[in-house]
């Protein structure tokens, strides 16, 4: 495994990097980009970054005007603001109308622990996967989250990725490929599965290798997508 980092820093840095590539995309936050690392966009391409400050709903629904003039808006701010004060625009504007809007949950479920109960979002998951036409990412390394940032983008529709506040890893050998709908079968096993979706996946690998040496034999599959959720090797 590589040395870990902020996978907040590798959803910046990545975004950036997709800049060129994707010329109608835009970035906006909620006065939230140091943390989310949006600010890195922001710095290197000013006039595609907006900053709607602490109202998360007019963020998503000033996304959703953005879409429908073709733009492709990444709206960026913590998971449980995402998922709840802006749960009425994603629900009404984004997911019902089926706009290429693209959502970004960061310091996901327990990851954002010094901040308290308050800003923890353990439900963002359960909400986003209820919505009409909502497709679900949950990258859980380095390359996954690479991997979905580029999918996302590529892809036509709503889609919600969960961005932990975790350092992560590599766990995939630098293979940033992210198929949308696919699981991955990342060992093989007779006896148990181990089925993982985002950061936990490093320890669900830790914990087959735990078993082998038990005597043992566990598959341990990732599933980068909640929604749709397919399963091929």
């Amino acid at each position: 495994m590589i040395t870990q980092r902020p996978m907040r820093v590798v959803f910046g840095e990545t975004l950036c990097e997709l800049a060129e590539e994707f010329p109608e995309l835009v970035v906006l936050d909620a006065d939230v980009s140091s943390s989310t690392q949006t600010k890195l966009f922001a710095e290197k391409y000013p006039d595609r970054f907006f900053n709607f400050g602490i109202a998360e709903a007019n963020m998503i629904s000033a996304a959703a005007g953005m879409a429908t003039c073709g733009l492709i808006p990444v709206a960026s701010t913590f998971a449980f603001l995402v998922t709840l004060r802006a749960g009425d625009p994603v629900r009404s504007l984004v997911a019902y109308n089926n706009l290429n809007v693209k959502l970004a949950g960061g310091y996901a479920g327990l990851s954002d622990f010094a901040d308290g109960a308050s800003h923890q979002s353990v439900m963002d998951l359960a909400v986003m996967r209820s919505m009409p036409n909502m497709t679900v990412l949950v990258p859980s390394d380095v390359e996954t989250a690479r991997g979905a940032v580029r999918a996302m983008l590529r892809h036509n529709g709503p889609v919600y990725i969960r961005l932990s506040r975790e350092n992560v890893s590599s766990c995939h050998g630098g293979d940033e490929s992210f198929e949308i709908g696919k699981a991955k079968v990342l060992r093989d096993g007779k006896d148990v599965t181990l089925a993982v979706s985002g950061t936990l996946l490093v320890q669900a690998i830790e914990a087959a290798g735990e078993l082998e040496r038990a005597g043992i034999s566990a598959a341990v599959v990732e599933f980068p997508t909640l929604k749709p959720l397919t399963l091929t090797r």
